[in-house]
């Protein structure tokens, strides 16, 4: 067969632990680790031909989910425990293994990313470099606009073979929590959450001039990323304080913290 009509060969990366609690935040219908199987499925057999579909999560806690995957052909798990905080180590994990996956070589010609979050637009971003495509496979309510501006998105809910009833959000009823006020701090908040656990404390100019423009936070200017930290400020998502500058003795430095008790947070973090 002539290689340009050859059948495109799909591996599928699945952040199970986002696409199962999205599902689950968003519809009132439970989805069977079966039914999201047959939708991945469908999904790439419209691509090409499915190679390898690989499930990350933490499946010690969902062992009868790891039995049904490892029976299905073509389908495997890759457990990656919780730390011992209960903090989700799947994307770490996962990006890395991708990354590896597109920098050496591979049986596949595209990539199916199943997830919505934005953690995931730079590995896309070395697959395009590299000349792979990739295709996202997630929960469209909930699906990252960077990441879907990096590649085509197929919402799984269109590939399910049940009908779906949106939940209405009792908690943003309750809170007073807005679905624009989610989609404009997600990132920020799941950003900074992350860099939290990694560090000490987060430096304020640090933050500002690395991280923020790093991943595209708060607009294209210093001015307009100043704005968007002292609204975070304002809204009480955020504290800043003054601490002892452990590289200059006898000085201080202005340092951020996540506001952990503001309901806005609690809910961004708690879909993580």
């Amino acid at each position: 067969m002539n290689s340009s009509t050859r059948t495109t060969k799909i591996d599928a990366f699945i952040d199970w632990e986002n696409i199962r609690q999205r599902l689950s935040d968003n519809y009132i219908e439970k989805v069977s680790i079966d039914q999201v199987m047959e939708a991945i499925r469908k999904v790439a057999n419209e691509i090409g031909e499915l190679r390898q579909a690989t499930f990350y999560g933490d499946f010690t806690l969902r062992r009868e989910d790891a039995r049904v995957i490892d029976r299905k052909t073509r389908f495997r798990i890759r457990n990656v425990l919780r730390a011992r905080s209960g903090r989700d180590q799947t994307d770490p994990v996962l990006i890395t293994e991708l990354t590896e996956s597109i920098f050496t070589s591979h049986d596949f010609d595209s990539i199916l990313l199943c997830s919505g979050d934005s953690h995931y637009c730079e590995p896309v971003r070395k697959a395009s470099i590299k000349g792979i495509k990739v295709f996202i496979c997630a929960v469209g309510l909930d699906a990252s606009p960077d990441l879907t501006s990096l590649a085509p998105l197929y919402p799984i809910e269109r590939y399910l073979d049940i009908p779906l009833t949106r939940k209405m959000l009792e908690e943003q009823i309750l809170t007073g929590l807005s679905p624009r006020d989610m989609a404009r701090w997600a990132k920020f908040v799941s950003i900074l959450d992350s860099i939290e656990s990694k560090l000490p404390f987060v430096a304020l100019s640090y933050f500002l001039k690395d991280i923020m423009l790093s991943y595209n936070l708060g607009g294209q200017t210093q001015d307009d990323r100043w704005a968007y930290l002292e609204s975070a400020r304002e809204s009480e998502i955020i504290s800043r304080e003054q601490i002892d500058n452990p590289a200059r003795l006898g000085f201080k430095m202005s340092v951020i913290k996540l506001n952990r008790e503001n309901p806005l947070v609690k809910e961004i973090l708690a879909r993580k």
